[in-house]
C-alpha cells in the first residue's frame, strides 16, 4: 500500500514539475509566424498600427531572450555571448540605426566585451541566437523613426531585418 501511493505520489509530482517547465526548446514556430506576419504587412505598404507591428517585435525579441536562455545552457562556450544579448536586449532597442550597426551587426560591442566576434560563423547556433534578438531590436528601431517621418524605406529595412532573421532561425536549434 505504502508503496502504490509512493509511486502515485512521484507521478503525479512528476507531472506537476512537467507543466511548470518551461519548454526545452525556443518556439521557432511562433517566431516564424509573427516574423513573416510583421513582413507581409511591411510589404503592403499600408502600415496603420506602427505601434502593433513594434509590439510584435517586442514578442520576437522575448523569444530570442528564451532561446538565448537556453543555448547558453545548452552551449557553455557561448554563454558568455548569450549573457550579453540577455543583458542588452533592451538597450538594443534605444539605439539609433547608426549605432546598433556597428555595434551589434558589425560585432564592436561584443569585441568590446572580449568574445570574438569575427570568430564565430555567421550562421552558427550562437550568432543565430543572437541574431533573434538583434534583428527585431532594428526593425523596432526602423518602425520608430517610420512612424515618425513616414519614410517607406524603413519598411524596406523591417522586411530586410526580419528576412534575414528568419534564415538565422534554420540554425538555432
Amino acid at each position: 500500500m505504502k508503496r502504490k501511493l509512493f509511486w502515485s505520489l512521484l507521478v503525479a509530482a512528476s507531472l506537476t514539475f512537467a507543466s511548470l517547465s518551461p519548454a526545452l526548446a525556443m518556439d521557432t514556430a511562433t517566431y516564424k509566424k509573427v516574423a513573416n506576419n510583421t513582413i507581409k504587412t511591411v510589404l503592403s505598404g499600408s502600415v496603420s498600427d506602427v505601434d502593433a507591428l513594434i509590439a510584435d517585435q517586442k514578442k520576437l525579441i522575448a523569444i530570442g531572450v528564451k532561446g538565448c536562455q537556453e543555448y547558453a545552457k545548452k552551449a557553455p562556450k557561448h554563454a558568455k555571448l548569450m549573457k550579453l544579448v540577455i543583458a542588452n536586449a533592451d538597450n538594443m532597442t534605444n539605439m539609433t540605426l547608426d549605432e546598433i550597426e556597428p555595434a551589434w551587426h558589425d560585432g564592436e560591442f561584443v569585441n568590446e566585451n572580449g568574445i570574438d566576434f569575427d570568430a564565430i560563423d555567421h550562421f552558427s547556433p550562437a550568432l543565430s541566437h543572437m541574431d533573434a534578438v538583434l534583428h527585431p531590436a532594428t526593425a523596432i528601431i526602423a518602425l520608430r523613426d517610420y512612424k515618425s517621418s513616414g519614410d517607406s524605406d524603413l519598411l524596406e529595412q523591417v522586411k530586410d531585418e526580419l528576412s534575414e532573421v528568419l534564415k538565422h532561425i534554420e540554425h538555432v536549434n
